[in-house]
């Protein structure tokens, strides 16, 4: 639960605009049904804030591996939505 906060005061820190948007209507437009590369971008998003937190914090590794699911969730976001990737 800290950290969640931590996260998302980052995030609104690094991130005004980003702040703007993660709001209830953001997240009730991106659940199930949602146009999956707007959640892939969604993602992208939160998982970079998270990235940023860990490096900030000294998790090297894992700062890495969210960095991994970082390039997943924009390549999901770029690819076409007829794709089976």
């Amino acid at each position: 639960m800290l950290a969640q906060a931590a996260l998302k005061k980052d995030s609104q820190l690094s991130h005004p605009k980003r702040a703007k948007i993660e709001n209830s209507a953001t997240e009730n437009r991106l659940q199930e049904g949602a146009d999956p590369a707007e959640v892939a971008e969604y993602l992208a998003g939160l998982l970079d804030s998270a990235r940023e937190l860990a490096s900030k914090n000294g998790m090297v590794f894992l700062a890495y591996l969210i960095q991994v699911a970082v390039e997943e969730a924009r390549i999901q976001a770029a690819a076409p939505k007829d794709s089976i990737y």
